[in-house]
Order: C-alpha cells, then sequence, then structure tokens
C-alpha cells in the first residue's frame, strides 16, 4: 500500500511494505512537503524532514541527473558541491549513505534487497527508460548483493502515466530501435512509462514490485508536474539502509 504519513511538520509518503524491512529508510516527498517547510529551491536541502528521519545532511547524496542510463556507488563517489554525477542511479551499498532522485514526471524506482541490506535508487524519464536504466541498475543491485531476483522488492513512485504522457513519432521509433515491445508499452501515441519499467524488472526475474498507481499530472493537488506546470521544482525519493541495520534480518512481517 502506499500511503501518506507524517512525521514531525512534514507530509511525504510510503510503500507499506518497504516500510517493513528493518534498517531501510525511505521516503516521496509531495509538493505539500515543500510548502510546509515554505521550500521554493528545487536543490534546497530539506533539512527538518532529513532532522525527522534522523538523517545527517553529510550522508545525503544528490545527482546532477542528466537523463542516462549510468548508475554510480552511493558513498564511494567524490562530492564537488551539492551534486554528485553526472548520472541518473545509485547503487547503495554502504548502509548509513542515502540517495536521492529528483522528479517532476519522470519515474522513481526503488529496489532492495532486503536480506543483503542494499538498494537502488533510479531515476527513469524516457530517455534512461528507452535506454533500460531499471535492467541496468538492479542486475548491478544483483550482482553486488548475491541476491536472489526473488528477493528484491522494488517501489515505483509517482510518475506521468500513460493517460497523460502523450510523445512524438520520433520516441516511439527510439524505443522500436532498441528493441522494446512497442505493442505493451505505446497505446497510440501515448508511452506507458510504468509498464515499460516493469517489463524490465520482470526480465531480470523480479516479481514484487509495488506501484504508487499515482500519476503527477493528474494529481496536481499532490505533486509537482514538468509537463503541466513547466517549471524547476522537484519532489524527492530517498533510499538508505540506517548503519545499524543488522544484516540477515530479513522482510518485516508486511511483506
Amino acid at each position: 500500500m502506499f500511503r501518506q504519513v507524517r512525521r514531525g511538520r512534514i507530509p511525504y509518503y510510503v510503500f507499506d511494505e518497504l516500510e517493513g524491512i528493518f534498517g531501510l529508510v525511505h521516503g516521496f516527498t509531495t509538493r505539500h512537503s515543500d510548502e510546509t517547510l515554505g521550500l521554493d529551491d528545487p536543490l534546497a536541502l530539506k533539512s527538518e524532514w532529513l532532522e525527522v528521519l534522523d538523517i545527517a545532511p553529510g550522508r545525503l547524496q544528490l545527482l546532477e541527473q542528466i537523463h542516462s542510463a549510468k548508475v554510480i556507488d552511493c558513498g564511494e563517489t567524490p562530492k564537488a558541491g551539492p551534486l554528485s554525477g553526472p548520472a541518473d542511479g545509485w547503487l547503495l551499498r554502504r548502509p548509513g549513505y542515502y540517495g536521492v532522485i529528483r522528479t517532476a514526471d519522470c519515474l522513481p524506482v526503488l529496489a532492495v534487497a532486503p536480506r543483503q541490506g542494499q538498494g537502488c535508487a533510479l531515476h527513469a524519464g524516457w530517455r534512461g527508460t528507452r535506454d533500460r536504466i531499471a535492467e541496468r541498475g538492479v542486475r548491478r543491485l544483483l550482482e553486488t548483493s548475491a541476491a536472489d531476483p526473488g528477493e528484491i522488492v522494488v517501489g515505483l513512485g509517482p510518475a506521468i502515466r500513460v493517460c497523460c504522457y502523450e510523445v512524438g513519432d520520433e520516441v516511439r521509433r527510439e524505443f522500436e530501435a532498441r528493441g522494446h515491445d512497442i505493442g505493451r508499452i505505446f497505446h497510440g501515441r501515448n508511452l506507458d512509462l510504468i509498464e515499460s519499467n516493469r517489463m524490465q524488472l520482470q526480465k531480470l526475474g523480479v516479481r514484487r514490485i509495488l506501484d504508487s498507481g499515482m500519476c503527477t499530472v493528474c494529481r496536481s493537488d499532490l505533486f509537482y508536474s514538468h509537463r503541466r506546470d513547466r517549471d524547476e521544482r522537484r519532489m524527492w525519493s530517498l533510499l538508505g539502509f540506517r548503519e545499524d541495520a543488522a544484516r540477515g534480518s530479513g522482510l518485516g512481517a508486511s511483506v
């Protein structure tokens, strides 16, 4: 279940199934999260939210997102300024480090290997989806964690959905040229980002895929949308394991 929680003054969304994983911290902010804090800077540090989550600012990593399929190792990449990268995904192998993806229509993908205490956070716009960032990122997670695909739990956050995502013929041609199943992911001129990324995950043997079911364009009351609003404000999707998370603890009862 994808539901809103409020800790301190900050409203944000979580998946109940991910909340049940010991030591995991995750969350998806909304426009109300920023409004509560009075933030209008798209790169503003959501310091009060981090305090509520008990995350030191120095352990938070943001990307210079470039709509690629590049995934880098969180905690291993030197930072020069507020952003790391350029890249569009975090591999989270070290407890105590937290990766952030910023979106306002693109799909945030949070994947977790619960028993191994590892995860990845991915920014899947149409270009990243075309280049199979979900498949690449989760494949790296499987390799580094030695987890079985059946153990992986993935949360697909709010994004522009097929109801609102009309694209040009050139986008369809690019997906077709890279071997995507056009019949499943295109409905007329509309692209289904969620289904395309779901198919990439299923190709790896991942079956535990959670979907927020929320469209950023339709839900103007909750989310920023670049396509609808044409501004630079973004939601945050955060993922990481606490340092004291005991490996081998497995899943909580809710999964």
